[in-house]
């Protein structure tokens, strides 16, 4: 986390990024072109994310009440597209600096064992219960959505929020920055709707900066949650840099 600033040093920023704050805008629906535009780049989104291999690498960590870190994961693994599927390989991973990549290793392969033994229901029922970008076009009936910010450095960037119209497990809200000519996404930051049984919260921020011959990709995750059972409550947070993609045919 960022360490506190002095109200000297924070008013003195504040200052000197006063123009460049993004116009806070008059909350109003985004246009019928710019959600359409938007349903295009999540459809294709979603269509090339199964032709997909990149590295990904990343830490998680769980804080005590009293903010001190008491379990750190770190792990290095390869997602790899055969164009249909993708299938996660573990390079390495570390429990509070334990190689434990054996492990993780075989517990991935366990876990794509028993994908591959679902039976058609179960795979139907993964797909109808899993959440979905809230801009394709047969999500955006459930959402309620609201252009709210334009910056000033550009004006064809402007920041969308999405609210469900009944919130679910599978459904969540937040904003998103896009491209206002073009429907390209450049981050987002949401929250689950319905987080679960025993979980309090799950935020998650995510960055499109990586450039691909089929468009953004996923750069950045960043995740901060809390949850716990009885008297034992823990908050979690984590992050993850992916890189090296490529796209299959």
């Amino acid at each position: 986390m960022t360490p506190r600033r002095t109200f000297t040093l924070v008013s003195s920023a504040l200052a000197f990024a006063a123009p460049l704050v993004p116009h806070l805008a008059r909350a109003a629906a985004p246009s019928p072109d710019l959600l359409s535009k938007l349903a295009g780049q999540s459809a294709q989104i979603e269509d090339v994310a199964k032709k997909t291999s990149f590295v990904v690498e990343g830490k998680l960590e769980s804080v005590d009440k009293d903010g001190k870190t008491d379990d750190v994961k770190e792990m290095k693994a390869r997602v790899e597209s055969d164009g249909n599927k993708q299938h996660f390989i573990v390079m390495r991973y570390l429990t509070d600096g334990k190689d434990e990549t054996l492990d993780a290793q075989r517990k991935a392969n366990e876990a794509a064992e028993k994908e591959k033994a679902k039976s058609d229901e179960e795979r139907a029922h993964d797909k109808e219960h899993r959440i979905r970008i809230p801009f394709l076009a047969a999500e955006q009936l459930h959402y309620v959505f609201d252009q709210v910010e334009t910056d000033q450095a550009d004006p064809d960037r402007v920041r969308i929020t999405f609210v469900p119209r009944e919130p679910s497990k599978e459904t969540v809200e937040g904003s998103i920055w896009v491209d206002a000519k073009t429907g390209r996404p450049y981050s987002t930051g949401f929250k689950l709707s319905k987080p679960g049984t025993f979980i309090d919260y799950v935020h998650v921020q995510i960055e499109l900066g990586a450039q691909t011959p089929a468009g953004p990709e996923v750069s950045r995750v960043t995740v901060d949650g809390a949850g716990g059972l009885l008297f034992i409550h823990k908050h979690f947070r984590g992050v993850a840099n992916l890189h090296d993609y490529r796209i299959a045919p």
